[in-house]
């Protein structure tokens, strides 16, 4: 029987290309592979570039909120443009170098979940504020996040020095305070509304502070010792004071007992300093072993 010869191998071995073919059929894992290292704060900067730059290009669109005398919103496109969006060209480029300087950093340290909440948050919050404005005013969020970030960032690092551009290092504390001065002093203030965004990003950026100062681990050390030094509230709401053990104790001690018995009496439980705390809780916990013993 006579061979047949091609120039074609696929042909004599089909399967040896199969695995080939199958990673062309299936991009995705490459494309996440590719983005993985794409940050959130950088993407949300050349957003905010962008749409100022569409805006400025194209005089039918606007990327910012536009209201009515009588506040009704006017077009839906900016629905979802808005709260990326900044008024003019320099709290775009204002925005774009706090997401890209300052921003990178603070996403690895939150993760971008929380980051994008951060985010939000203050966009939302500077909206909410430049509604008190006049219904002239544009409206637009993403200064605002902008400037919740920076102040969550001054919150982790106060002493950083970042360098700006290659030519200027800057902390975000004195950024801040520039950004805002600024505002006030060249911006028209609080009567531009530019001014009521950047205190609501600033409020929204304390807030996440704040928060993240209250779930700390730091935070949740300092609740458990000060819980294991004076006692939980639950505990002071059911106290009996005749059910301290006066027996054994040294005559200071007793007196300094009904000291603060009669402080909790007439001032209420709340007057109590965190030392008188402890004193009474130790004494509690002396009856309670005595108890155990028995």
């Amino acid at each position: 029987m006579d061979r047949v010869i091609t120039n074609k191998p696929w042909l004599s071995n089909p399967g040896a290309h199969l695995p080939i073919l199958t990673e062309m059929s299936n991009p995705f894992p490459y494309i996440a592979e590719s983005t993985r290292n794409v940050r959130a704060s950088l993407v949300l900067a050349a957003t905010t570039l962008t749409l100022f730059a569409l805006g400025m290009s194209f005089p039918g669109f606007s990327p910012t909120l536009q209201l009515s005398p009588a506040r009704v919103p006017v077009g839906r496109a900016s629905f979802s443009t808005f709260l990326f969006a900044s008024p003019t060209v320099t709290d775009a480029i204002l925005a774009a170098v706090i997401l890209v300087y300052f921003g990178r950093d603070l996403e690895k340290n939150l993760g971008t979940g929380k980051f994008l909440v951060l985010y939000f948050l203050s966009a939302l919050g500077g909206v909410t504020a430049q509604l008190m404005a006049p219904p002239r005013v544009p409206i637009a969020g993403g200064t605002a996040a902008a400037i919740g970030a920076l102040v969550a960032y001054s919150y982790l690092w106060p002493l950083n020095r970042v360098s700006v551009f290659g030519t200027m290092a800057i902390g975000p504390r004195q950024l801040l305070m520039i950004s805002v001065g600024y505002r006030f002093l060249w911006g028209g203030g609080l009567a531009g509304g530019a001014g009521l965004s950047l205190l609501g990003g600033l409020a929204m950026g304390a807030v996440f502070c704040a928060w993240m100062s209250h779930t700390s681990a730091a935070s949740k050390y300092r609740r458990s010792l000060r819980t294991a030094l004076v006692g939980d509230a639950a505990s002071w709401s059911t106290l009996d004071w005749d059910a301290i053990p006066r027996e054994g104790l040294h005559a200071l001690t007793l007196e300094e007992l009904d000291r603060v018995m009669a402080k909790a009496k007439t001032k209420g439980i709340r007057s109590l300093t965190d030392d008188e705390r402890a004193f009474v809780h130790r004494l509690r916990l002396r009856s309670a072993t005595a108890d155990s013993k028995h």
